[in-house]
């Protein structure tokens, strides 16, 4: 089966990548940020000259943290002729919504999953998510592979105009993101969730992937699922006043989008249970029907999985809710597998149980 979304392919420099990406994507770049500032302004008001301030203050903290992926970004916005702030609003898009106490209407969700070898048929690690987001955004994402200069390569799914999602590289890696939000999140000058989950991808050792997160300041809540090929997997929860970790429980470490590792803390409250119920019982479903295949887990397992429907349409393969508000419309808009050690990525556009997964087989995902 063909991908059935666009493969952009980059490579050099990070200037240069940025602006191969832009240039590829342009019309969908443009898209992406039309329906971002109609989408903000009707959360909370949002203007377009107060969107891009915010975001110009973004601009030195990101090229601080690291300053490849601000050149990357510069490189886009050249590509795809927008400013700077205008991409960098793109990749703060998070902050945009969950951070401007617009958590009730903005939704949002996503069950993630790794597996180790030691449960798996093959001895494989495969890690893996479906991702619910609003339905205007259905196919405004791309295949995106990158080869960097001194780096892992990449490949990810992503927002056409953003520099992560969920993906993995070729030292092994693979992430899944899931939102989160505790009413200690604002809106401040510190790095956005998805330059972190960029910077993951950009490592060349598990190590080197949880220091990504561990060393960026951050206002807001999120969640990463991070699995390497060797079979580790670690899930870190982010706060602004600390980071809360899991590691497989037999094999399995399942996600979804509450606290599980900073639960019940005095000085913090999870917000967004109140506002999706179904994430309290997703994670836990999602391991219970995995484990049903315990040594036997394979990708067609996690298909399985990711297809389910029970407590429709607010299930781990989620269908718009049409008892909710149009603003809070949800839907599974694709679904990734990655089996990280046989370097295949297998992805849906759209929701698992009406469309075929297809398969990449990236041959940069080989460079060692």
């Amino acid at each position: 089966m063909k991908p059935q979304v666009p493969v952009i392919s980059v490579k050099g420099k990070p200037f240069e990548r940025g602006k191969q990406y832009g240039s590829q994507t342009q019309a969908l770049v443009r898209k992406n940020l039309e329906l971002y500032f109609d989408l903000w302004g009707s959360l909370w008001g949002a203007k377009r000259p107060e969107v891009l301030k915010h975001c110009s203050s973004l601009v030195p903290v990101i090229g601080e943290y690291d300053a490849e992926i601000l050149e990357e970004l510069q490189g886009i916005a050249k590509g795809s002729e927008l400013s700077l702030e205008e991409i960098v609003a793109l990749n703060a898009r998070y902050e945009m919504v969950f951070a401007q106490s617009a958590v009730a209407e903005a939704g949002g969700g996503c069950t993630s999953i790794a597996a180790m070898p030691t449960v798996t048929r093959n001895g494989h690690t495969i890690l893996g998510q479906n991702w619910d987001y609003k339905e205007r955004f259905q196919g405004q994402s791309v295949i995106l592979e990158v080869e960097p200069e001194g780096r892992p390569n990449i490949v990810m799914h992503a927002e056409a105009g953003t520099v992560a999602h969920k993906g993995m590289n070729s030292a092994g890696l693979g992430i899944c993101l899931n939102a989160l939000v505790s009413s200690r999140d604002k809106f401040e000058a510190t790095i956005p969730f998805l330059i972190v989950g960029r910077a993951i991808l950009n490592a060349d050792s598990f190590s080197r992937a949880v220091k990504a997160v561990l060393n960026a300041k951050v206002t807001v809540s999120f969640n990463f699922l991070i699995a390497h090929r060797d079979g580790e997997a670690i899930d870190l929860e982010v706060s602004p006043i600390d980071v809360g970790f899991l590691h497989p429980d037999e094999g399995i470490l399942t996600h979804s989008n509450h606290f599980i590792a900073l639960n019940n803390r005095p000085d913090m409250v999870d917000v967004f249970k109140a506002t999706a119920p179904d994430t309290l019982f997703r994670a836990e479903r999602a391991r219970h029907l995995i484990e049903l295949e315990r040594g036997k887990i394979d990708v067609g397992s996690f298909q399985r999985v990711f297809r389910d429907h029970f407590s429709y349409p607010n299930s781990i393969c989620r269908h718009v809710d049409t008892r909710e508000e149009a603003p809070r419309h949800l839907a599974t808009l694709s679904s990734a597998i990655m089996d990280l050690t046989a370097r295949a990525f297998y992805l849906t556009e759209g929701a698992p149980c009406q469309n075929g997964y297809y398969k990449l087989t990236p041959q940069c995902l080989w460079k060692e």
